[in-house]
């Protein structure tokens, strides 16, 4: 092509296999001047392709597998990308289920958009990661709902340099972050695995039998005994009341691709689950085999082993929500299934706490309790599904204790709601004052106007308003839960508080 494009949209296979000459050229460039790309993935190779034939000023909007953000592998493609590239949106699909079908799959998708230009991107770029969630009209194929709280504008620098970023907006934004990233800070349970030189990760993977030369299968593998005809303990007996002993059953197999080693299921063992819940339980009754969606931590002192199972017993929640916010797998891959990378990275301080504080409390309280939900069920969902009248006394607490906390000598003071049909209006004021709600209810059509909007047939954006008239403070949204829960109020109160400092109040 001898003319740069000015708009280019893509849908480009999402496969690991370069399956024409011009994919393997394209990779072979790639390769000379950037070096490995990951899992040879051709969506990667046709973003990159299609973004150097962008005029300057043009813009690109293409989609890409879940991996793009959610992937390890994926970090030095990604960060090159939107280094290079002016990356002004990632609208963010992955709570979306049946979204886009691809060889039968659910595939998850995000959706790049990026400028072209000479020039880098302003340093003070922020770059909107919109995270679309489930709903009727999304499965009905009918378009996409998002609202305020699923729009997240992320210094292009935070992007750049910090991966979680991506998953804690789905879990609520910027202070998720700072408590994933303080959490980070501990040591880890493999690190303390490694220093007691415990034998620890995943159990056996069964294998399939293999026919000899003679057509034969073949039914033994030599150095399974440790295995075959041994207890077995099934991944669902591991419950939130600890191992179901009843369902322990047999090994019948008798090859395995990964057998390990006897230590791996010798007692004292705490043996985690690979599930969002994280069941767990401390066992010293004997050997006991277990399959890969069990992660085993195996010791020769019984009182360490069994800390590490009350520790994680105490500090269940709080591992819950974090796990959450660092998993390879969780809501991508799979709804409520973790990997052993996940569990293995769980912090543990061994002495001394994780030391959370009360607001550290109310964004673990609703990631466990709300938000893995919201982002699996969508509509379906609590947040969704409740009405937030009950929640108004936690939030207005919340709300009005950080903002006084900088405003402590005219305190903020919580005034009676006012309500509508879906709608709550909560009012503050500074000092003393009441609102007078005379002529209230002819507001309900403005209202309904001010808080939806018809973006395209597509697109129905959910707003909230906050409103400043002298001394009075009014937030006013949608009746749904999700709007009043108490880690909304943080969020809330930090942006309240941004615009009175710009007020000048």
């Amino acid at each position: 092509m001898k003319e740069p494009i000015g708009v280019v949209t893509g849908n480009p296979p999402f496969t690991s296999t370069l399956t024409t000459p011009g994919a393997e050229r394209s990779y072979q460039r790639y390769g000379t001047t950037h070096g490995s790309l990951p899992d040879k993935q051709l969506a990667y190779l046709f973003l990159h392709e299609a973004m150097g034939m962008v005029a300057e000023g043009g813009v690109l909007s293409m989609l890409q597998q879940y991996n793009f953000l959610y992937n390890q592998q994926s970090l030095s493609f990604r960060r090159r990308f939107m280094t290079d590239w002016d990356v002004r949106e990632i609208l963010d699909f992955i709570s979306v289920r049946g979204l886009f079908q691809k060889g039968g799959a659910d595939t998850k998708v995000v959706v790049v958009v990026a400028e072209a230009s000479v020039s880098k991107p302003p340093q003070d770029r922020k770059i909107l990661h919109a995270t679309f969630r489930r709903s009727g009209r999304a499965d009905a194929e009918q378009g996409f709902d998002i609202d305020y709280y699923d729009l997240h504008w992320l210094p292009r620098q935070l992007a750049l340099s910090n991966d979680s970023v991506w998953r804690a907006d789905l879990l609520g934004g910027g202070r998720v972050l700072g408590f994933v990233d303080r959490l980070r800070s501990f040591p880890t349970l493999e690190q303390y695995a490694e220093q007691k030189k415990w034998d620890y990760g995943e159990g056996f993977i069964e294998a399939e039998p293999k026919e000899d030369p003679s057509g034969k299968k073949v039914r033994k593998l030599s150095g399974a005994e440790h295995l075959t005809g041994k207890p077995l303990l099934p991944s669902n007996a591991i419950t939130d009341s600890g191992i179901r002993e009843g369902s322990i059953s047999t090994v019948d197999a008798t090859l395995f691709k990964t057998p390990y080693s006897p230590t791996r299921f010798t007692p004292p063992m705490t043996l985690v689950r690979e599930q969002f819940n994280l069941h767990h339980d401390y066992w010293n009754k004997g050997y006991l085999t277990y399959k890969n969606q069990v992660v085993g931590f195996c010791g020769d002192q019984a009182s360490e082993v069994k800390a590490v199972a009350s520790y994680l017993r105490s500090n269940k929640r709080v591992l819950q929500a974090f796990v959450a916010g660092i998993s390879v797998k969780l809501f991508t891959q799979h709804a409520t299934t973790l990997s052993a990378v996940d569990v293995v990275s769980l912090p543990y301080p061994g002495i001394g706490n994780l030391d959370i504080s009360g607001n550290e409390e109310i964004l673990i309280a609703d990631i466990v309790d709300y938000y893995r939900d919201l982002i699996r069920l969508g509509e379906d969902s609590a947040a969704i599904k409740e009405s937030g009248h009950a929640a108004l006394s936690g939030f207005t607490e919340v709300f009005a204790r950080q903002v006084n906390a900088i405003y402590k000598k005219n305190p903020l003071r919580v005034l009676e709601p006012q309500t509508w049909p879906g709608v709550i209006c909560q009012p503050f004021v500074f000092g003393k004052g009441k609102v007078a709600w005379n002529g209230a209810d002819e507001l309900q059509d403005k209202i309904d106007g001010l808080l939806k909007e018809q973006k395209s047939e597509t697109l129905r954006v959910t707003r909230i308003a906050r409103i400043y008239d002298g001394n009075f403070v009014f937030l006013l949204k949608p009746d749904r839960l999700r709007y009043w829960l108490r880690s909304v109020a943080l969020r809330d109160a930090d942006e309240t508080l941004a615009d009175l400092r710009a007020q000048g109040f």
